[in-house]
């Protein structure tokens, strides 16, 4: 089960939380081959975040538990920044992708190793 965090500086209406959650749920499983009800899509605006001097908007995506080929990165990418260019008006270049593989992470579920 994947699990996408979405992080940004901006405030963001539940309006848009409920478009964003849909749309980076159906991407994120068009990518793994997964259910898009078993991706997990947790939205935080207002973060006190900035990427060096500047006060643009930006966001930082994670992106847990799955496993995507590196070469796979530019499809990933062509996924997840139109959501976000349209839902919060933040450039591509200000939106920071993450992908870590669940093969490097313990996940537990009630005290037990996955």
């Amino acid at each position: 089960m994947a699990l996408v965090r979405l992080e940004t500086n901006m405030s963001v209406g539940e309006d848009r939380v409920k478009t964003i959650k849909k749309k980076l749920a159906a991407a994120v499983a068009h990518i793994t081959a997964e259910q898009e009800r078993e991706v997990l899509v947790e939205v935080a605006g207002d973060r006190r975040m900035r990427m060096a001097a500047s006060g643009d908007n930006l966001a930082h995506v994670e992106i847990r538990n799955v496993e995507i080929d590196k070469d796979r990165a530019p499809e990933l990418t062509h996924a997840i920044c139109p959501v976000l260019e349209d839902a919060l008006t933040i450039q591509s270049d200000q939106i920071y992708i993450a992908v870590i593989s669940k093969r490097n992470s313990m996940w537990r579920v009630n005290g037990t190793v996955q």
